[in-house]
């Protein structure tokens, strides 16, 4: 009887692991939630490979180098950045959800995106500067490889530690400034 309540337990422990480990998808619309560019899609749903509904446009305003917004008739910036871990340029699974926003609207506009990274102030100048830059790498990587993007549509730069977002007193603020954004080409 022993041994058959040790075996339940471990299939029953089992289970609860395989669940812990898989994707979560919490919309249920067969994209998993950390490429999901539409987390709330309503149930019966047609969606693309992003998440989204196949007739639903992602809209985003996004800067130009000239510091203007495009589309045109945008009013407001939206900041759309990917984050990144002290000292690493991998692109995490979390920061996927903006790639895929990225994506989506790439699809909508066929424009020329420039990829800046960033760092926070720790470590030396020469290190940021080649981190930021292996950073935008990176995010321009998966958009190439994971989203089939012709890799000419991307320039990418790395700003080192020059450009803060946000106050490196603090590592809330770091964290803010450990990023790469995305910068409208002009043609």
């Amino acid at each position: 009887m022993n041994i058959l309540l040790r075996i339940g337990l471990f299939a029953v422990g089992l289970l609860h692991c395989v669940h812990a480990f898989s994707w979560q998808d919490t919309d249920n619309d067969g994209v998993p939630d950390l490429k999901d560019a539409c987390p709330h899609t309503a149930a019966d749903t047609r969606v693309d490979a992003r998440g989204c509904e196949k007739s639903k446009r992602v809209y985003l305003c996004l800067p130009t180098m000239s510091g203007e917004t495009y589309p045109a008739q945008c009013k407001l910036n939206e900041s759309v950045s990917v984050h990144f871990r002290f000292a690493r340029a991998e692109v995490d699974y979390s920061q996927w959800r903006s790639i895929a926003s990225i994506a989506t609207w790439l699809t909508e506009y066929p424009i020329q995106l420039c990829i800046v990274g960033h760092t926070d102030n720790v470590g030396t100048a020469e290190f940021n500067q080649v981190l930021s830059y292996d950073r935008a790498l990176s995010v321009k990587k998966v958009l190439v490889e994971d989203y089939g993007f012709s890799p000419s549509r991307f320039c990418v730069a790395g700003k080192g530690s020059i450009q803060p977002i946000a106050s490196n007193a603090s590592a809330a603020g770091r964290a803010q400034n450990r990023r790469a954004e995305f910068i409208v080409q002009p043609r």
